[in-house]
């Protein structure tokens, strides 16, 4: 039996007595993020399912399949999956190509959109070949093959070996990146299967680089694969391996089998991935611009109260700080709610703008609020089409609920704001005052 709910959203209808039983067990067995793929470190796990004062159960911010006790949770994107599939694009800047093909609706969603992505992003690398890296190959014997190794050849006759050493340059596909790429297409074609989602071009390429490091290479780590000198033709391969390393050190993305007591499959968090979708898009927006994470960098993240010894307490980590040399021009935040208007909530929520008060207020700079698109709202969000907004200081807020696709999203920053020394909102902060 299965169960669907849209993540941060309530179950609808709302579950039967037995399912709600069901739905507690699950989620004591779901508890501490083993499940969850992470896409970046450090952000706090929350409940994959809760149940709310009312006695209504929701799905937390995570999509994905997990069965258990031989049941099955499917959690659907709210937003949509092709939603999700532009902002893993968009925050790993990974082309987007056509390909041919289907994914069949059995498998589980994450694994399907990780395949999709991961095959459209492989077909834009690929275009000039595989990511091959040229390396010299050394050998001694009676054939010259290649250049004569003089050094080599003098410490051969100095032993008295007979023969000739030589070098000659090959290309080689065994290296940290190939190993990546080859570990998550093990990983997605046991959990999806090897017919459909993979385009042409993957299924050219791919068995020449399972030759060059096996069937289940070690995944690298993130070091490895930056330390790989790829040029400037191969060199989208290197955010499809980071990618890549990540699916595959996140072994079972399959839900298909559960053993009692034991919940099995995948979650992605959708805050973590709207989140690395925006700082994508901050970038595109404005490339010249040093766009730091503050939840990365150590530099810019600041305690929001300090005491007379120095000692802070309060650290704040807004998701984007835009600096232009020592000086902050912008500060941003994600969030992953919808900006219009809601029954019984309040949109903007209270402490989303408490916490954009505290961060200008420490940065001393403007600040940004930015909301996914939601395609069932159409229409500019009352908030957006208010800004900018100013606190008593003139400091000005704004808000904006981005499109899917980076380069729109990129495109509507930009409008709405003009960096320069004092980052004026879209130049109407002096009629805001």
């Amino acid at each position: 039996m299965t169960l669907s709910v849209r993540d941060c959203s309530p179950f609808a209808p709302a579950p039967s007595a037995a399912d709600a039983a069901w739905l507690s067990r699950l989620a004591l067995a779901s508890r501490g993020g083993d499940l969850v793929l992470r896409l970046e470190q450090g952000r706090e796990d929350e409940p994959v399912v809760r149940c709310d004062e009312f006695g209504s159960w929701w799905a937390g911010r995570y999509v994905g399949s997990l069965t258990f006790e031989g049941r099955r949770l499917d959690i659907l994107p709210r937003f949509g999956e092709e939603t999700l599939r532009v902002w893993i694009a968009g925050a790993f800047n990974l082309a987007l190509v056509d390909t041919p093909g289907r994914l069949g609706g059995d498998d589980s969603f994450v694994a399907r959109l990780l395949a999709a992505v991961c095959s459209r992003a492989f077909v834009a690398a690929a275009r000039h070949g595989a990511p091959a890296l040229r390396a010299d190959v050394r050998e001694g014997g009676l054939t010259v093959r290649g250049r004569i190794d003089v050094p080599a050849t003098v410490r051969l006759r100095a032993f008295q070996v007979p023969g000739v050493a030589s070098v000659r340059r090959e290309k080689s596909l065994d290296h940290a990146v190939t190993a990546a790429i080859v570990a998550a297409w093990a990983e997605l074609s046991q959990a999806v299967g090897h017919g459909g989602w993979l385009p042409d071009r993957l299924g050219e390429i791919v068995p020449h680089m399972v030759a060059a490091v096996g069937v289940r290479p070690r995944v690298p780590t993130r070091e490895e694969i930056d330390r790989v000198r790829l040029t400037p033709i191969t060199a989208g391969f290197r955010p499809l391996a980071e990618l890549s390393a990540r699916i595959a050190a996140r072994r079972g993305l399959s839900p298909r089998s559960s053993d009692d007591g034991e919940c099995k499959g995948v979650l992605l968090d959708v805050a973590e991935l709207s989140e690395l979708y925006v700082l994508g898009a901050i970038r595109r927006a404005w490339p010249d611009a040093d766009v730091l994470h503050g939840a990365r960098e150590a530099g810019e993240s600041r305690p929001l109260l300090r005491n007379a010894s120095g000692h802070g307490l309060g650290t704040m980590k807004p998701d984007a700080v835009i600096r232009e040399g020592e000086r902050v021009l912008l500060v941003a935040d994600a969030k992953y709610k919808t900006l219009q208007p809601a029954v019984r909530v309040a949109v903007p929520q209270r402490e989303d703008l408490y916490q954009m008060a505290a961060y200008l207020g420490r940065w001393g700079a403007a600040g940004i609020l930015l909301y996914p698109e939601d395609p069932a709202a159409p229409g500019t969000p009352p908030a957006e089409a208010g800004s900018p907004w100013v606190l008593a200081d003139g400091t000005a807020v704004a808000f904006a609920a981005l499109p899917a696709g980076v380069d729109a999203a990129a495109a509507k920053l930009r409008g709405i704001v003009r960096l320069t020394s004092r980052s004026s909102l879209n130049g109407r902060l002096a009629a805001c005052g």
